[in-house]
């Protein structure tokens, strides 16, 4: 039999949970609406409180995956959300930014750790290259955050659902003269992620063609 606290983690640790927050704050633009979830903070808050805890079991890779981008995904809300609206400044000066995604702390799976840690040493792990279009730092030159939580049953579905969105949107993909291509910086900053062919298999037509990278937008990815 498990624990109680694990049964308790179990519980409030319940993605469904967070899929209701997204669900309110997030609109369909990836923007989030932090000064109206800083009001209701709550809800997050029992999520985040939960993911302290030691991770429970997880019946598939995909429910594991999922798991550890909702914690990414939740940790970045609700850090900036609770310090919203003075958080507006935190990403863009270069030290914030060093601080915030490898100095700053967090309690989750039972351990305490930056977002760099848990993006380098647990997510980036897998192997999966999609997971660069899921989790979100809170920029504006972020992927847009989807308006609902991955679990093990929608991961696959998710994931390229939300690669395919990426792909569309000429902020992320251009094609430049008559053999230039401008991706977002994600294809530049993790390019050993992205096994070769990647970006062809989304547009074909940038096949050998000399690739360029956009600059990054840090604003907040905020909403009114």
């Amino acid at each position: 039999m498990l624990p109680l606290l694990t049964l308790f983690a179990l519980v409030l640790a319940d993605p469904a949970e967070f899929d209701r927050v997204l669900a309110k704050f997030v609109l369909a633009d990836g923007r989030v609406r932090y000064a109206a979830l800083r009001a209701d903070l709550a809800p997050l808050t029992r999520y985040v409180e939960a993911l302290a805890a030691a991770p429970p079991p997880f019946p598939t890779r995909q429910a594991e995956l999922a798991y550890w981008i909702n914690a990414y995904n939740a940790l970045v809300l609700h850090s900036m959300a609770a310090d919203y609206p003075g958080a507006k400044r935190r990403l863009t000066g270069a030290v914030g930014r060093a601080y915030y995604f490898y100095g700053r702390r967090f309690r989750v799976g039972g351990r305490s750790r930056s977002l760099a840690d848990l993006e380098n040493n647990t997510i980036r792990k897998f192997g999966e290259p999609r997971i660069h279009f899921a989790i979100v730092c809170a920029s504006v030159g972020c992927p847009w955050l989807a308006p609902q939580a991955y679990t093990g049953e929608n991961l696959e579905e998710l994931l390229e659902k939300r690669t395919r969105l990426f792909f569309s949107q000429e902020r992320n993909f251009r094609l430049e003269g008559p053999d230039g291509v401008r991706l977002s910086a994600v294809f530049d900053w993790f390019r050993e992620d992205f096994p070769a062919g990647f970006v062809e298999r989304y547009h074909p037509e940038a096949a050998s063609r000399k690739r360029r990278f956009f600059a990054w937008d840090w604003s907040l990815n905020e909403a009114p």
